[in-house]
């Protein structure tokens, strides 16, 4: 999977920092927060197109989310504690799997909707930060 870095991108309500960077999930989450960014959520349908847009102007055919299942119970859930309440899974629900280590991706090969996949596997990610207006 080729990976690249792409730069920053601004629109009126987000900043990201595009880092095409192939890593586990762990390693996604490290790297934006050691930068003071986070990696991406999409907690809307604008949120969702942005980030496709973005993702579809790339050779990359997914980006993590920072969207993760519970190893204890299985429910999925953003690691900053925000509900899940826009979502957009391939199956149209979340997927619910046996096996505790799942993260989710955004996968341009499955239209730009929401796939579950290992947190070890590697995939580029998307740091982002609140724009900050005064």
């Amino acid at each position: 999977q080729l990976c690249c870095l792409l730069g920053f991108s601004l629109n009126y309500y987000l900043t990201l920092l595009h880092l095409f960077i192939c890593s586990t999930w762990e390693e996604a989450v490290d790297y934006c927060r050691n930068k003071n960014y986070d990696l991406i959520r999409i907690s809307s349908e604008m949120e969702q197109n942005t980030i496709a847009t973005l993702v579809n102007t790339t050779n990359s055919s997914s980006v993590w989310l920072r969207l993760r299942q519970s190893r204890i119970f299985g429910f999925w859930f953003w690691i900053d504690e925000t509900p899940l309440s826009y979502q957009n899974w391939t199956s149209g629900f979340p997927p619910q799997i046996s096996s505790s280590h799942h993260c989710a991706v955004i996968s341009k090969d499955n239209n730009f909707l929401w796939t579950s996949v290992s947190c070890l596997e590697k995939h580029p990610f998307i740091c982002r930060s609140p724009l900050i207006t005064n």
